[in-house]
């Protein structure tokens, strides 16, 4: 009896204790425990089909759930096996990757560019069977390139620290994989609420909230922000969303969503826009503050080939609907990201355009 309420009280330890990513707010404390990862991590096993057979090509960080739950002990809970270089470099990973048989291997978008741009004319590995994108948004232009590059399917799924990583996938076929997606709930109950708490209407708008195994008891020693984030046993994400047919379909952090006279604004559609342009190789779009309207967009832009800013605003005109065109456009060398890829908006908004609003 002893040895039974012992195994118990281990599963239900703290295994790691992390920090949110601080995108829209200071770090928080996340305690993780036996309990939550085991669930999470066989979520992501059986959801792809990992078997002993595969090789994992750990491409992020181990101090991150990305890369240490998705990457590293999916695949070694199935007895399959991971490559982990010293130090990854867009070069070198080819022919690591191919070398070892590498099945999968998954990133961040910024990432997956970096190796797009160092793409060998043979990137189609023989060995390879599909590619996983998370930890921020992957436009459907990316993904269309990064498909015909690889030659397999792409699937993007979201995740976050809070949940032991992943929250929802788009899934490998013959299921249908959406553009512009996150997929389906994969290892949780998601809904979509409103301000509070009360279930949308189908297809509406709102707050993604989450609730299962993997989801955290609560932040350490942050009553007020347990308080805020959770209700009726349900996890507040800050993710505001939709559901397309099942698919969920991401808006923005709603910390982060842009507010123009009364109307609120996507960042993620306007970079979606961006990014499908030929010249454009990152972009990152953000509130302005603005004495008429409240916010304008405004964004910083990343280009491989020359392209003027007017030009840029003319290829959004044709695209968006007025009010959502950035007013205020930066042509930057680099945009500054995280290390597991994600970005602080409104503080590149402060880097790159300073007095600019």
């Amino acid at each position: 009896m002893v040895l039974a309420v012992s195994r118990y009280q281990m599963v239900e330890d703290v295994a790691l204790l992390l920090h949110t990513s601080g995108t829209t707010s200071r770090p928080k404390q996340v305690p993780l425990t036996h309990a939550n990862i085991t669930a999470s991590v066989l979520t992501i096993a059986a959801f792809y089909g990992l078997t002993r057979e595969d090789v994992s090509y750990c491409a992020m960080p181990l101090f991150h759930v990305h890369g240490l739950v998705a990457s590293v002990w999916s695949s070694l809970a199935v007895g399959g096996c991971v490559v982990v270089p010293r130090r990854l470099t867009p070069s070198g990973f080819w022919a690591q990757a191919r070398e070892h048989d590498a099945t999968w291997f998954s990133a961040g978008p910024t990432l997956h560019q970096m190796l797009l741009g160092r793409a060998p004319a043979d990137a189609q590995l023989p060995s390879l069977r599909f590619v996983r994108s998370c930890s921020s948004a992957l436009s459907p232009a990316q993904m269309t390139r990064m498909e015909e590059t690889l030659g397999v399917p792409v699937v993007e799924a979201y995740g976050m620290t809070e949940a032991s990583h992943q929250m929802a996938s788009n899934p490998l076929p013959p299921a249908p994989r959406l553009p512009g997606s996150v997929g389906v709930p994969t290892g949780v109950e998601l809904q979509i609420v409103d301000s509070a708490g009360t279930p949308v209407a189908a297809g509406d708008a709102g707050e993604v909230v989450i609730r299962g195994d993997g989801v955290m008891g609560g932040y350490q020693n942050n009553p007020d922000a347990n308080a805020e984030s959770f209700f009726d046993g349900w996890f507040r994400t800050g993710d505001r969303g939709w559901l397309d047919d099942g698919y969920l379909r991401l808006v923005g952090r709603l910390k982060e969503m842009i507010l123009r006279g009364g109307e609120n604004i996507s960042p993620y559609e306007i970079e979606d826009v961006l990014k499908a342009h030929p010249a454009v190789v990152d972009a990152v779009c953000f509130g302005v503050d603005d004495d008429k309207y409240g916010e304008k967009v405004g964004a910083a832009i990343v280009v491989s080939d020359e392209a003027a800013e007017g030009e840029l605003t003319s290829w959004c005109a044709e695209r968006l609907a007025a009010f959502k065109v950035p007013e205020v456009i930066r042509i930057v060398d680099e945009i500054p990201r995280t290390a597991t890829g994600k970005v602080q908006r409104k503080r590149v908004g402060q880097a790159v355009l300073g007095d600019a609003g």
